[in-house]
């Protein structure tokens, strides 16, 4: 090879190293363009999530049963799926305030100010609502044996 050829190798590679160094900055420069497009989306939802929070919750978290809800669920055999059913939500409810506190931390906001939910503990949980539907249960059947007993001796 001589010089002249030489030359114009180099000049070819420093050429294509231009080139690649000019089409590396414009795809870096498409991605950061594309991560402050997810960083936007991301801040705009985590708002709109922390806005919404609290009725998510709500409508997750439903409504604990009455007392004649659950002697009606000891009565049927469903008492232990209500059980469940109640800390599935109350779960679910943390999860969603652990999501919450991460949007916060990612919107700049206070996120210990969103408090995780107690935990408590199934199967104390379960002895609690049987306790409660028992003494439901029985008051109801107390008084339907009553009302059969004392029929007899009532005025029309």
């Amino acid at each position: 090879m001589t010089a002249i050829d030489l030359e114009k190798a180099r000049k070819a590679a420093e050429a294509a190293a231009a080139k690649l160094a000019e089409a590396e900055a414009a795809e870096a420069a498409r991605q950061a363009e594309k991560a402050a497009e997810r960083a936007g989306k991301e801040h705009e939802l985590a708002a709109k999530f922390l806005e919404d929070r609290a009725e998510l919750e709500k409508r997750v978290k439903g409504e604990k049963p009455s007392a004649d809800e659950l002697a009606a669920a000891l009565e049927a055999g469903t008492l232990t799926a209500l059980v469940t059913d109640y800390l599935a939500r109350r779960d679910a409810v943390n999860s969603l305030r652990a999501h919450a506190q991460h949007c916060a931390t990612l919107i700049g906001e206070d996120a210990d100010s969103i408090s995780d939910l107690r935990y408590v503990d199934p199967v104390e949980e379960l002895r609690r609502w049987q306790e409660d539907a028992m003494y439901a249960l029985r008051r109801k059947r107390a008084d339907a044996i009553a009302a059969e007993a004392l029929a007899a001796y009532e005025v029309d």
